[in-house]
């Protein structure tokens, strides 16, 4: 997907089949005089001031330009714009007009001078450009490739390099969603070792697969445990970005579980399928890496993905097994479904001992507990730095993907100890699962002073308007570039 920015509004109108002209209502006298006016006969166009009071949104009107006939989506939202209202409405709209309208589509921006603003509208835009209808076949022809570019006539104070900024966010977005959505049997470790590598070949960062003989000579016990009854061998994808100005190195963790059963702790049938979504952190981790890379962000970031499926067979760890990890601290397997916890592990105390960062954060579709407290709002964030917490909170309030802080009170690992292991996987409480796994994995960061744990589990999958059931979202991206872009640089 390119941009053409287009030199005049005529320009743009000889172009495209649907013209998207979002505004709010203190502009759209603007917008009316310079845009609508030109192009849809006064006799189709309701009163000005009937048009700013209706309440659908969007509001369709044809017109012709040049004996060419144009689709007009007048998009007037009715408030001030910010940087997460212009992301969700511009999303939202893209997905509409390519459902209802397929066609070149143009989008116009009027009096929007706000960087971070006009950035997000051209990254939902994009990452509403996106097709959930991976394997179809019989409407290959009508929904493929129909937005190669994104046509725009922005103003002279909109900087091109800004929409091109939103633009590769929004198509990371994409990848993202692309590899949450593929489902199990089209996915494997080494399939996504290999997105990361080509990836980083094409963008300019590196990409290191630890493979199952790696993860036995390093001992990453607990990831090779929950791999046990997997017949796709388990993976650790490492990808690195450095900018030659970076001044922290920062660590993203992602919980990469392609398919989770629950392993002998089976889960209900009842929309298991859903379960192909249990690697969006990993993926999360790894697109936030290819989009600082892309963005040549002046960051030092690395991305550190464990990746298996929990599967079941004649191999596949039990409750009540005992096993190692790399720290070297035992665990009392009390349930098969808390498997995540198990590969986050490993891969926490591998970044410790490994990289040394200033700052890790990890990410996980980790907890059901979570969903319960929080819903589809917001992520749960954890985390006993206030700095770290309160500037990933307000990275999220900006960008529109919300993270809560919840509590670490150390009295909620007790909840957490074994008779006979170091640790066990799984608080036997009615209560408190996201917080009482969140303290699981604060086991393994070797008491790091500036961690964070996002739980996702709300956020990476949802019914978002692709489609008629749930889709992935690409939760994480936008969150961890702008707070990378403010506090790691």
């Amino acid at each position: 997907m390119k941009l053409n920015a287009l030199s005049s509004t005529e320009a743009l109108l000889e172009k495209v089949d649907v013209l998207c002209v979002p505004s709010s209502k203190e502009r759209a006298a603007f917008i009316y005089d310079d845009v609508l006016a030109r192009i849809i006969h006064a006799d189709a166009l309701p009163p000005f001031a009937e048009l700013l009071a209706m309440k659908s949104n969007p509001s369709f009107f044809f017109g012709h330009w040049k004996g060419h006939r144009i689709k007009v989506v007048f998009w007037c939202e009715g408030e001030k714009m910010t940087e997460a209202s212009a992301y969700s409405l511009a999303k939202k709209m893209a997905i509409k007009v390519r459902t209802d309208c397929p066609g070149t589509t143009g989008l116009v921006i009027h009096h929007l001078d706000n960087t971070q603003v006009v950035q997000s509208m051209f990254a939902g835009w994009t990452a509403g450009q996106y097709d959930i209808g991976l394997y179809k076949q019989a409407d290959n022809a009508i929904h493929k490739n129909i937005n190669g570019e994104i046509c725009t006539y922005l103003p002279a104070t909109v900087d091109e390099a800004v929409v091109k900024d939103g633009i590769t966010i929004g198509l990371v977005q994409q990848e993202v969603m692309n590899l949450v959505n593929t489902p199990a049997n089209h996915q494997s470790p080494a399939s996504l070792g290999a997105w990361a590598s080509r990836s980083a070949a094409q963008y300019g960062y590196s990409a290191d697969i630890l493979d199952k003989q790696h993860l036995i000579t390093l001992g990453m016990h607990a990831l090779l445990a929950v791999n046990r009854g997997s017949e796709q061998p388990a993976q650790c994808v490492v990808t690195h970005y450095k900018h030659p100005e970076a001044k922290q190195k920062i660590a993203l963790i992602g919980k990469g579980v392609i398919f989770d059963t629950g392993g002998i702790s089976i889960k209900d049938s009842k929309n298991m399928h859903y379960m192909k979504s249990d690697m969006a952190g990993a993926a999360a981790a790894l697109g936030t890496v290819e989009a600082c890379a892309r963005l040549k962000l002046k960051v030092e970031v690395i991305a550190i993905a464990p990746i298996t499926d929990n599967s079941i067979d004649g191999l596949a760890i039990k409750p009540g097994d005992v096993i190692s990890s790399y720290a070297g601290k035992t665990i009392e397997v009390i349930d098969t479904d808390a498997e995540g916890r198990l590969i986050l592990a490993d891969a926490l105390a591998y970044a410790v001992k490994e990289y040394k960062p200033d700052v890790m954060i990890d990410m996980a579709t980790l907890t059901g507990s979570i969903v319960g407290a929080l819903g589809p709002q917001a992520a749960g964030l954890f985390s006993k730095n206030d700095q770290l917490a309160s500037s990933l909170a307000a990275s999220g309030d900006q960008t529109g993907e919300r993270v809560w802080r919840m509590p670490m009170y150390d009295e909620y690992h007790d909840d957490m100890q074994s008779d006979i292991a170091d640790i066990k996987n799984l608080s036997e409480k009615p209560y408190a699962g996201a917080i009482t796994a969140a303290k699981f994995l604060e086991y393994f960061t070797s008491e790091h002073t500036s961690w964070a744990h996002l739980d996702i589990a709300g956020m990476g999958f949802q019914p978002n308007g692709f489609g008629k059931g749930y889709c992935a979202t690409g939760f994480g991206i936008r969150l961890l570039v702008r707070w990378l872009s403010l506090h790691a640089s």
